[in-house]
Protein backbone atom coordinates (compact mmCIF):
# COMPACT_ATOMS: atom_id res chain seq x y z
CA UNK A 1 0.00 0.00 0.00
CA UNK A 2 1.52 4.03 -1.08
CA UNK A 3 2.12 5.67 1.92
CA UNK A 4 0.17 8.97 2.01
CA UNK A 5 2.42 12.05 1.76
CA UNK A 6 1.33 15.49 2.69
CA UNK A 7 2.40 19.48 2.60
CA UNK A 8 2.02 21.54 5.73
CA UNK A 9 1.59 25.27 5.50
CA UNK A 10 1.66 27.97 7.63
CA UNK A 11 0.88 31.49 7.31
CA UNK A 12 2.72 34.42 9.40
CA UNK A 13 2.38 37.97 9.68
CA UNK A 14 4.53 39.51 11.80
CA UNK A 15 5.46 36.51 14.35
CA UNK A 16 8.99 37.32 15.22
CA UNK A 17 8.30 36.35 18.52
CA UNK A 18 6.76 33.01 17.49
CA UNK A 19 8.02 31.87 14.50
CA UNK A 20 11.24 29.62 15.44
CA UNK A 21 9.35 27.81 18.21
CA UNK A 22 6.91 26.97 15.56
CA UNK A 23 8.72 25.89 12.98
CA UNK A 24 11.18 24.08 15.64
CA UNK A 25 7.99 22.37 16.64
CA UNK A 26 6.58 21.21 12.97
CA UNK A 27 10.98 20.10 12.37
CA UNK A 28 10.46 17.95 15.34
CA UNK A 29 7.39 16.26 14.19
CA UNK A 30 7.58 15.97 10.81
CA UNK A 31 8.40 12.23 9.08
CA UNK A 32 9.39 10.84 5.82
CA UNK A 33 5.83 11.37 4.45
CA UNK A 34 6.37 15.54 4.01
CA UNK A 35 6.44 16.52 0.89
CA UNK A 36 6.60 20.10 1.25
CA UNK A 37 6.57 23.15 3.93
CA UNK A 38 5.74 26.30 3.16
CA UNK A 39 5.90 29.56 5.15
CA UNK A 40 3.74 32.35 3.66
CA UNK A 41 4.92 35.38 5.23
CA UNK A 42 1.89 38.16 4.34
CA UNK A 43 3.01 41.50 4.39
CA UNK A 44 5.29 40.82 7.15
CA UNK A 45 7.27 44.16 8.29
CA UNK A 46 9.57 43.17 11.09
CA UNK A 47 11.96 40.07 11.32
CA UNK A 48 9.72 36.94 10.51
CA UNK A 49 11.03 36.04 7.07
CA UNK A 50 14.64 36.66 8.61
CA UNK A 51 14.57 34.67 11.36
CA UNK A 52 12.54 31.53 9.15
CA UNK A 53 15.11 31.69 6.86
CA UNK A 54 18.01 31.57 9.57
CA UNK A 55 15.77 28.20 11.41
CA UNK A 56 15.96 26.96 7.72
CA UNK A 57 19.93 26.94 7.08
CA UNK A 58 20.10 25.68 11.19
CA UNK A 59 18.18 22.42 10.51
CA UNK A 60 19.12 22.29 7.01
CA UNK A 61 15.86 22.60 6.31
CA UNK A 62 15.27 21.75 2.78
CA UNK A 63 11.89 21.28 2.60
CA UNK A 64 11.17 24.48 4.06
CA UNK A 65 9.65 26.63 1.12
CA UNK A 66 9.64 31.08 2.55
CA UNK A 67 7.19 32.82 0.46
CA UNK A 68 6.96 36.43 0.99
CA UNK A 69 3.60 38.33 -0.34
CA UNK A 70 3.20 42.33 0.06
CA UNK A 71 0.01 41.98 0.99
CA UNK A 72 -0.99 41.48 4.48
CA UNK A 73 -3.99 39.27 4.18
CA UNK A 74 -4.49 35.89 5.19
CA UNK A 75 -7.85 35.21 2.58
CA UNK A 76 -5.31 36.25 -0.11
CA UNK A 77 -2.16 33.80 1.67
CA UNK A 78 -4.53 30.71 2.02
CA UNK A 79 -5.92 31.85 -1.88
CA UNK A 80 -2.24 31.43 -2.75
CA UNK A 81 -1.40 28.06 -1.50
CA UNK A 82 -4.80 26.54 -2.67
CA UNK A 83 -4.71 28.09 -6.01
CA UNK A 84 -0.90 28.19 -6.86
CA UNK A 85 1.01 26.28 -4.88
CA UNK A 86 -0.57 23.47 -3.67
CA UNK A 87 0.49 20.36 -5.47
CA UNK A 88 -0.86 16.45 -5.53
CA UNK A 89 -0.35 14.74 -2.40
CA UNK A 90 -2.88 13.39 -0.11
CA UNK A 91 -3.61 15.89 2.63
CA UNK A 92 -2.41 19.53 2.90
CA UNK A 93 -1.79 20.99 6.25
CA UNK A 94 -2.82 24.08 7.36
CA UNK A 95 -1.20 26.09 10.63
CA UNK A 96 -0.68 29.26 12.21
CA UNK A 97 2.56 30.65 13.21
CA UNK A 98 1.85 30.60 17.10
CA UNK A 99 1.31 27.35 18.43
CA UNK A 100 3.21 23.97 19.53
CA UNK A 101 2.36 21.19 17.57
CA UNK A 102 1.50 17.86 19.36
CA UNK A 103 3.78 14.75 19.00
CA UNK A 104 3.94 12.95 15.10
CA UNK A 105 0.85 14.88 14.56
CA UNK A 106 1.12 15.06 11.16
CA UNK A 107 1.82 11.43 10.26
CA UNK A 108 -1.48 10.25 12.71
CA UNK A 109 -3.84 13.22 11.18
CA UNK A 110 -2.80 11.98 7.70
CA UNK A 111 -3.09 8.31 8.87
CA UNK A 112 -6.66 9.21 9.74
CA UNK A 113 -7.53 11.03 6.70
CA UNK A 114 -6.38 8.90 4.49
CA UNK A 115 -8.43 5.73 6.55
CA UNK A 116 -12.28 7.12 6.41
CA UNK A 117 -14.50 7.22 3.90
CA UNK A 118 -14.12 10.19 0.47
CA UNK A 119 -16.94 12.35 1.93
CA UNK A 120 -14.68 12.96 4.84
CA UNK A 121 -12.51 16.03 3.59
CA UNK A 122 -11.21 17.70 6.72
CA UNK A 123 -8.80 16.70 9.90
CA UNK A 124 -9.33 18.63 12.46
CA UNK A 125 -6.29 19.39 15.18
CA UNK A 126 -7.51 19.23 18.60
CA UNK A 127 -7.26 22.31 20.76
CA UNK A 128 -5.09 20.81 24.39
CA UNK A 129 -4.74 24.47 25.82
CA UNK A 130 -6.15 27.42 26.61
CA UNK A 131 -8.79 28.38 29.33
CA UNK A 132 -11.89 27.80 26.96
CA UNK A 133 -10.41 24.73 25.79
CA UNK A 134 -13.55 22.28 26.71
CA UNK A 135 -15.64 24.80 24.57
CA UNK A 136 -13.09 25.00 21.61
CA UNK A 137 -13.05 20.95 22.05
CA UNK A 138 -16.85 20.68 22.09
CA UNK A 139 -17.08 22.48 18.87
CA UNK A 140 -15.04 20.15 17.15
CA UNK A 141 -16.53 17.31 18.19
CA UNK A 142 -20.24 18.27 18.36
CA UNK A 143 -20.55 20.81 15.54
CA UNK A 144 -17.97 19.42 13.56
CA UNK A 145 -15.72 23.06 13.41
CA UNK A 146 -12.08 23.14 12.82
CA UNK A 147 -9.76 26.08 13.71
CA UNK A 148 -6.72 27.54 11.27
CA UNK A 149 -4.62 26.79 13.97
CA UNK A 150 -4.12 23.38 12.60
CA UNK A 151 -6.43 20.98 10.23
CA UNK A 152 -5.63 19.03 7.48
CA UNK A 153 -7.29 18.39 4.46
CA UNK A 154 -7.72 16.04 1.72
CA UNK A 155 -6.31 16.95 -1.90
CA UNK A 156 -9.71 15.66 -3.27
CA UNK A 157 -11.79 18.95 -1.74
CA UNK A 158 -8.90 21.11 -2.93
CA UNK A 159 -9.74 19.93 -6.78
CA UNK A 160 -13.14 21.03 -5.49
CA UNK A 161 -12.64 24.31 -4.63
CA UNK A 162 -10.53 24.77 -7.86
CA UNK A 163 -13.16 23.36 -9.64
CA UNK A 164 -16.12 25.62 -8.44
CA UNK A 165 -13.90 27.79 -8.01
CA UNK A 166 -14.24 28.94 -4.65
CA UNK A 167 -11.56 31.84 -2.73
CA UNK A 168 -11.89 33.48 0.02
CA UNK A 169 -12.57 37.52 -0.50
CA UNK A 170 -9.61 39.69 0.60
CA UNK A 171 -10.98 41.45 3.95
CA UNK A 172 -12.84 38.41 4.91
CA UNK A 173 -13.03 38.34 8.85
CA UNK A 174 -13.87 35.13 10.88
CA UNK A 175 -12.13 33.02 8.33
CA UNK A 176 -12.57 29.92 10.30
CA UNK A 177 -15.88 30.19 10.45
CA UNK A 178 -16.84 30.36 6.52
CA UNK A 179 -14.01 27.23 5.85
CA UNK A 180 -15.64 25.33 8.60
CA UNK A 181 -19.35 26.11 6.67
CA UNK A 182 -17.75 25.62 3.21
CA UNK A 183 -16.14 22.06 4.05
CA UNK A 184 -19.43 20.77 5.46
CA UNK A 185 -21.73 21.86 3.00
CA UNK A 186 -19.23 20.81 0.43
CA UNK A 187 -18.94 24.47 -0.86
CA UNK A 188 -23.18 24.92 -1.17
CA UNK A 189 -23.09 26.99 2.08
CA UNK A 190 -26.47 25.72 3.01
CA UNK A 191 -27.66 26.24 6.57
CA UNK A 192 -27.33 22.10 7.56
CA UNK A 193 -24.16 20.25 7.25
CA UNK A 194 -23.36 17.19 5.18
CA UNK A 195 -23.10 13.94 7.50
CA UNK A 196 -19.61 12.33 8.01
CA UNK A 197 -17.53 15.52 6.50
CA UNK A 198 -14.79 16.33 9.26
CA UNK A 199 -12.84 13.89 11.67
CA UNK A 200 -10.35 13.94 14.48
CA UNK A 201 -8.68 12.55 16.71
CA UNK A 202 -8.28 13.07 20.59
CA UNK A 203 -5.07 14.63 22.33
CA UNK A 204 -3.69 14.90 18.64
CA UNK A 205 -3.56 18.88 17.89
CA UNK A 206 -2.08 21.79 19.11
CA UNK A 207 -0.97 23.93 22.06
CA UNK A 208 -0.45 27.76 22.42
CA UNK A 209 0.29 30.03 25.33
CA UNK A 210 -2.68 31.35 26.99
CA UNK A 211 -3.71 35.11 26.75
CA UNK A 212 -2.46 37.38 29.73
CA UNK A 213 -5.04 40.34 31.33
CA UNK A 214 -1.71 41.30 32.56
CA UNK A 215 0.33 41.83 28.70
CA UNK A 216 -0.66 44.68 26.54
CA UNK A 217 -0.06 42.83 23.43
CA UNK A 218 -2.68 39.72 24.37
CA UNK A 219 -5.12 42.60 25.33
CA UNK A 220 -4.87 43.93 22.12
CA UNK A 221 -5.05 40.55 20.34
CA UNK A 222 -7.95 39.46 22.24
CA UNK A 223 -9.47 42.71 21.57
CA UNK A 224 -9.09 42.14 17.75
CA UNK A 225 -10.42 39.06 18.11
CA UNK A 226 -14.14 40.24 19.15
CA UNK A 227 -13.83 42.68 16.56
CA UNK A 228 -12.61 40.32 14.13
CA UNK A 229 -15.37 37.54 14.78
CA UNK A 230 -18.33 39.81 15.52
CA UNK A 231 -17.89 41.93 11.60
CA UNK A 232 -17.21 38.46 10.33
CA UNK A 233 -21.05 37.69 10.85
CA UNK A 234 -22.49 40.81 9.57
CA UNK A 235 -20.17 40.05 6.64
CA UNK A 236 -21.73 36.36 6.35
CA UNK A 237 -25.18 37.86 5.86
CA UNK A 238 -24.22 39.85 2.53
CA UNK A 239 -21.69 36.38 1.50
CA UNK A 240 -25.10 33.93 2.07
CA UNK A 241 -27.23 36.02 -0.41
CA UNK A 242 -25.02 35.03 -2.66
CA UNK A 243 -23.55 31.35 -4.10
CA UNK A 244 -19.90 30.90 -3.26
CA UNK A 245 -18.46 31.42 -7.26
CA UNK A 246 -20.23 34.66 -7.18
CA UNK A 247 -18.33 36.25 -4.16
CA UNK A 248 -16.98 38.46 -4.70
CA UNK A 249 -12.74 38.76 -5.24
CA UNK A 250 -12.33 41.17 -2.15
CA UNK A 251 -14.59 43.09 0.39
CA UNK A 252 -14.36 46.72 0.00
CA UNK A 253 -18.00 47.22 -1.62
CA UNK A 254 -19.82 45.02 1.06
CA UNK A 255 -17.48 46.44 3.58
CA UNK A 256 -19.11 49.75 2.37
CA UNK A 257 -22.13 48.78 2.38
CA UNK A 258 -21.95 47.90 6.10
CA UNK A 259 -20.42 50.87 6.68
CA UNK A 260 -23.27 53.27 5.46
CA UNK A 261 -25.42 50.70 7.22
CA UNK A 262 -23.95 50.76 10.87
CA UNK A 263 -26.33 51.38 12.99
CA UNK A 264 -28.74 48.80 11.36
CA UNK A 265 -26.68 45.79 11.28
CA UNK A 266 -24.97 46.48 14.65
CA UNK A 267 -28.12 47.15 16.56
CA UNK A 268 -27.79 43.80 18.38
CA UNK A 269 -24.36 44.69 19.18
CA UNK A 270 -23.64 45.96 22.77
CA UNK A 271 -22.04 49.57 23.21
CA UNK A 272 -18.73 48.11 23.38
CA UNK A 273 -18.58 45.84 21.05
CA UNK A 274 -20.23 48.03 18.42
CA UNK A 275 -17.10 50.58 19.78
CA UNK A 276 -14.71 47.75 18.83
CA UNK A 277 -16.53 46.59 15.09
CA UNK A 278 -16.75 50.22 14.02
CA UNK A 279 -12.60 50.69 15.17
CA UNK A 280 -12.20 48.29 12.89
CA UNK A 281 -14.14 48.48 10.22
CA UNK A 282 -12.64 51.68 9.77
CA UNK A 283 -8.60 50.26 9.69
CA UNK A 284 -9.48 48.16 7.24
CA UNK A 285 -11.50 50.87 4.90
CA UNK A 286 -8.85 53.10 5.30
CA UNK A 287 -6.29 50.74 3.89
CA UNK A 288 -8.09 49.12 1.13
CA UNK A 289 -8.68 52.91 -0.24
CA UNK A 290 -5.16 53.08 0.15
CA UNK A 291 -3.95 50.29 -1.81
CA UNK A 292 -6.37 51.06 -4.59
Amino acid sequence: MREAKYNIVMFAYNEQDNIEASITSIYNNINRQLNKFYLIANGCTDKTVDTAKFIKSKFGFEQLHIVELTLGDKCNAWNTYVHELADDVDVHFFTDADVQFSPHCFEKMTDRLSGVGEETVIVAGMPLSGRNVDFYRSLVIERACFFGNLYGMRHSFIERIREVPFYLPIGLNWIDSFLTKAANTDLKFTNFNLPNRTTWIENVGYDFEKLSVFKRDDIRLYINRIARYELGKIQEVFLDKLPCEEWPREMLNINLEIEANFDDLTSHLGYVKRRLVKKRLSKILKKSKKET
